[in-house]
């Protein structure tokens, strides 16, 4: 009675502790918490009448259901300590309570206290147990409840008293509304009565025969039992479980003493067969579906495995050390034999045995308690500020259990399987799966019609991609393409690291011109290279970037403008035109037009977006220039709206198009300036790099031709100097090892610098090599490249020279043929 008295409680705190580790940061731990809180807080604020009336529901037979009491008492606990510590705290109770209900059962078991402590502990911090007592989900309860099932149970077969009849009617009861874990406890419950009633079995079999084939009769011809029994079986999850998932998640002491134990079990009484039966059949169900194994084996094996460590392992030990080292020759061989003889060598083998499993299920609790990614909870504070209660978001499944956690509001696939049976009529396997594969289209379909079609059946408001799911290749290459130009979806968050859309299902703006424009004039090479790009909406590059393209449209815009003034062809005013309300209509209501993969809100490309259009009759030109100037700092440009202190890079790429916009404050552009030059090094380069070096003194370059500030140019003919080593008699690059690692639009703007410099020899030297190089089929971004190249012709040469001198470039090296 004295060990008892301190180990229990020693186990007792110790699992209380260990359960609390999952939520040391104070975090729910897995999606399903987010799932249960929620259900649990509507209960609190809707009362219990907002859930599901339906029998099989509440018991939770339906597939896709879930018994409700745990959720209600969560709720009057929380209606009492409003506070979200209850669901940290409860799970750790309901924990420790079932440790303490399993330690009651299993010395019900062995009638004997040292071997109930033992099979408690391996139990208590089994991984896999430790997982399921720890987090706020009904299983957590629902094994308290199993605990005691099991205890009255054993009781019963073994007094047969109606008293333990009643306490285990009304446990299990209240078990049946808990959590669908009954069923588990029912399977179990079988192989335990089948090995204590195999005697009268096997006398009566031909009985029972008769009894299964009615029972097979029933099931395959009462279409209620059927689909409710084969939709329970479906639910199970299912995948093959590696050997190696065994031993992590039952334990290595528990799985392989437990086993060892076989023999001896099934040697034993009636009730101990039952147990080795069962713990053997949900380890081969456990192989196909982890659920039989997580806990459901480790119940049995940890008992199996205590009672073979008392009986066989330990009175063993001291024999075994003496065996083992005493055959040990040489330097300190004595030494070593005499220690494997004495008792406190054998005593600290033993503590070794038994505290691993606990030292496993600590580490188990701090590393196999995996809590999901909550990146972006602004994105989560976004939807529940702008959108209505009411509102469905298209995301990916499992950004469901957060979604609906986090903001309350419905996602497609997990409020059809949980919601939906929780709070009203349990959708079928069938439906379920079918919202599921629906939502699978929704992301990846070409098929838009298709997809629209399904988003309106499902009543979508906004789609919610974050950066995870942004890199699956059916999400990104599917809905998240196509989103960024199709009119049918605005913009209304992003941030680098998430987008929400609005889905919009008549778009004010439709797709007006399909197909691309057919033209055989002067300008055909220039003009035919554009269609190849172009989507029915916008233009959009080759390759796997943000498919808006918004800076490249608005300077196709200004192509087709000037070609219109050239040529006369209504296309093309028409084609500019709807450039012009694509792009008021895409851009986002703070001004902004995003770029990257996911897409967030960079300032440069919102002001490259808008250099072309000033002067325009762009009806977004104006928030545009709202949103720059609210960007613009005392010695800075922030690159994002969470910038705090900018880039180096970006504030000289900025800094002439804000004068060119003419809201460049004047602190401003002394600072930035300064700055620029400063970090020019005495060779003429910035940091030694031909990149980076290019890109400021292009920058520079545009602003003294904005400005005619001299120091300016003295710093641009000095980078020039640079770059001109940098190049070989032929014009390329020194650092271009390998074909086409620079992009011909990086010697562009180098020809850019020669010119505005007054390197006349080598603006034409490298004019030549771009005329006899260029590739489009070797870009990495085609489009991107000519448009650039056009940009850069236009400040050197004028825009009417640029427009010959690209087209000529096309002429002479087209893109490949296709169609």
């Amino acid at each position: 009675m004295n060990k008892e008295r301190l180990y229990l409680p020693m186990i007792l705190i110790l699992s209380f502790i260990v359960r609390l580790i999952p939520h040391r940061t104070l975090l729910l731990a897995t999606y399903d918490e987010y799932l249960h809180r929620d259900i649990t807080l509507r209960i609190a604020s809707q009362g219990v009448g907002s859930i599901s009336r339906d029998i099989l529901s509440l018991f939770g037979l339906r597939a896709y259901s879930y018994p409700p009491l745990f959720h209600i008492i969560g709720a009057a606990f929380y209606r009492v300590f409003p506070s979200d510590y209850i669901f940290f705290v409860l799970p750790a109770l309901y924990g420790t309570l079932a440790v303490l209900g399993f330690y009651l059962a299993f010395k019900e078991l062995t009638g004997d206290r040292n071997r109930a402590i033992l099979a408690t502990t391996l139990l208590a911090f089994a991984p896999n147990f430790i997982y399921r007592t720890s987090l706020y989900i009904p299983e957590n309860l629902g094994l308290f409840l199993f605990s005691l099932s099991m205890l009255f149970g054993l009781r019963l077969l073994k007094s047969r008293e109606p008293s333990n009849f009643l306490l285990f009617g009304v446990v299990f009861l209240v078990y049946m509304v808990t959590h669908r874990g009954w069923l588990f406890f029912v399977l179990a419950a079988f192989f335990v009565m089948v090995s204590y009633w195999w005697g009268f079995i096997r006398r009566n079999l031909q009985y029972f025969l008769a009894l299964a084939v009615i029972g097979i009769m029933v099931y395959t011809q009462v279409s209620f039992i059927q689909s409710t029994v084969g939709e329970l079986a479906l639910r199970l999850q299912r995948s093959e479980v590696s050997f190696l998932g065994y031993f992590k998640w039952i334990g290595v002491i528990q799985l392989v003493f437990g086993s060892l134990a076989t023999p001896y079990y099934l040697k034993s009484d009636r009730i101990r067969r039952g147990f080795a039966l069962w713990a053997w059949a949900f380890m081969l169900a456990g192989g196909v579906s982890f659920r039989f194994r997580d806990p459901y084996a480790a119940i049995p094996l940890s008992v199996m495995a205590s009672e073979y460590i008392l009986d066989t392992v330990i009175p063993r030990i001291g024999s075994l050390l003496r065996k083992t080292f005493e055959g040990v020759k040489g330097l300190g061989a004595e030494w070593i034999r005499k220690t494997s003889q004495k008792k406190w060598a054998t005593s600290i083998v033993v503590l070794l045995l038994l505290s691993s499993p606990v030292v496993q299920g600590f580490y188990g609790a701090y590393k196999y308690v995996e809590a999901p990614t909550v990146s972006d909870r602004e994105a989560y504070e976004w939807i529940s500020q702008n959108t209505p209660e009411n509102a469905t978001i298209l995301v990916w499944w499992d950004m469901g259990y957060l979604l609906i956690g986090n903001t309350k509001r419905k996602d497609v696939v997990i409020w059809k399987k949980v919601y939906q049976g929780f709070f009203g009529e349990a959708p079928t396997v069938k439906e379920a799966s079918k919202a599921y594969f629906d939502h699978v289209v929704m992301f990846s379909s070409s098929q838009r019609e298709w997809v629209y079609y399904l988003m309106k059946k499902y009543n979508v408001s906004y789609v919610f991609v974050d950066r995870k799911r942004y890199s699956y290749g059916l999400v990104r290459y599917g809905l998240m393409e196509y989103a960024a130009y199709d009119t049918h979806f605005k913009l209304e968050f992003c941030d680098g690291n998430s987008v929400i859309y609005r889905f919009i299902p008549e778009p004010a703006l439709k797709m007006e011109q399909p197909f691309p424009i057919d033209y055989s004039g002067n300008y055909s090479p220039l003009v035919g290279f554009l269609e190849k790009f172009w989507t029915g909406y916008n233009y959009a590059d080759f390759d796997s970037k943000y498919k808006a393209y918004f800076n490249l449209n608005a300077w196709i815009f200004d192509v087709y403008s000037r070609l219109y003034q050239k040529t006369g062809e209504e296309e093309f005013k028409e084609r500019a035109n709807w450039l012009l309300r694509w792009l008021y209509y895409k851009q986002m209501n703070n001004g902004a037009f995003p770029w990257g993969v996911p897409p967030n809100d960079y300032t440069l490309y919102t002001a490259y977006t808008l250099e072309p259009l000033i002067g325009s009759s762009f009806e977004g030109s104006e928030r545009a220039l709202d949103l720059l100037r609210e960007r613009q700092k005392g010695d800075f440009f922030m690159t994002t709206p969470k910038d705090k202190k900018g880039s180096p890079l970006v504030n000289s790429m900025l800094l002439p198009l804000y004068r060119e916009f003419g809201i460049l404050n004047r602190t401003t552009e002394r600072n930035v300036l300064e700055k620029a030059l400063s970090e020019q090094k005495g060779d003429g380069s910035w940091n030694d790099n031909v990149g980076t070096t290019t890109a400021i003194a292009s920058s520079l370059a545009r602003y003294y031709q904005l400005t005619g500030n001299e120091t300016v140019l003295n710093a641009v003919r000095k980078a020039a100097e640079w770059l001109a080593k940098q190049q070989g008699e032929d014009g390329k690059l020194e650092d271009e090892k390998y074909e086409y690692a620079f992009s011909r639009s990086t010697y562009v703007q180098m020809a850019y610098i020669y010119h505005v410099a007054g390197l006349k020899d080598a603006e034409e030297l490298t004019l030549k090599f771009i005329h006899e190089t260029f590739d489009p089929n070797k870009e990495a971004s085609p489009l991107d490249s000519v448009i650039t190249m056009y940009r850069y012709f236009s400040y050197a040469y004028g825009s009417d020279r640029a427009l010959e001198m690209v087209n000529d470039l096309l002429k002479l090296h087209p893109l490949l043929e296709f169609g």
